[in-house]
């Protein structure tokens, strides 16, 4: 009976790594030939290379360099830690990509967007439905702080305690009030 070879995951399988062996009818002198991956690394290094010797600040420092450890020996260092470097089981692009999206993005999300710090103003332009239970036709007690406008679709009863709102069931009235509060205003609903 043959040995069995257990595949722990498929990506592994049907990930391709295109290599390049030889060039025209020169064998490469690597054994196993270049990851094509290697050469992109190799490339966007040379790149970086060549911009950041433009830079005022930069070109001084690389001009300390020699030229062949400039544009030949930097990058290939490059290209094989890029490719020979797998964190979190990732190539190293990907890495890098998400590592910077980490450190770009906001530090607090809600619902995929940015989400302010403590103390800081929440602009909120949209609608907000709230409904009440169906079995009990009262209105949900809560606190609403302007700028707001509240519409109800039920009669309220609105009453002044001290500087602050209060809403209460209405039992006449036609309903489809609204409340429109200023900043800083308070309004509080009550059953």
């Amino acid at each position: 009976m043959g040995e069995r070879l257990i595949i722990r995951s498929y990506r592994r399988v049907f990930e391709v790594d295109r290599r390049i062996y030889r060039v025209d009818r020169w064998a490469l002198p690597v054994p196993g030939g270049v990851p094509l991956r290697g050469v992109a690394y190799f490339a966007v290094a040379l790149g970086l290379v060549l911009l950041l010797g433009r830079l005022p600040g930069f070109a001084e420092l690389l001009d300390a360099v020699s030229a062949p450890l400039r544009y030949v020996v930097g990058p290939l260092l490059v290209a094989v830690l890029a490719t020979q470097v797998a964190p979190d089981g990732r190539a190293a692009h990907r890495f890098a990509r998400s590592w910077l999206a980490l450190r770009v993005r906001s530090r607090r999300c809600s619902a995929g967007r940015p989400a302010p710090c403590e103390g800081e103003p929440v602009v909120w332009s949209g609608r907000l439905a709230m409904r009440w239970d169906a079995h009990s036709p009262r209105l949900i007690r809560g606190v609403v702080r302007g700028p707001a406008k509240i519409e109800f679709a039920r009669p309220i009863r609105l009453t002044d305690r001290g500087g602050r709102l209060v809403a209460r069931d209405s039992p006449t009235g036609p309903g489809g009030d609204a409340v429109v509060l200023c900043g800083g205003e308070r309004l509080e609903v009550r059953p």
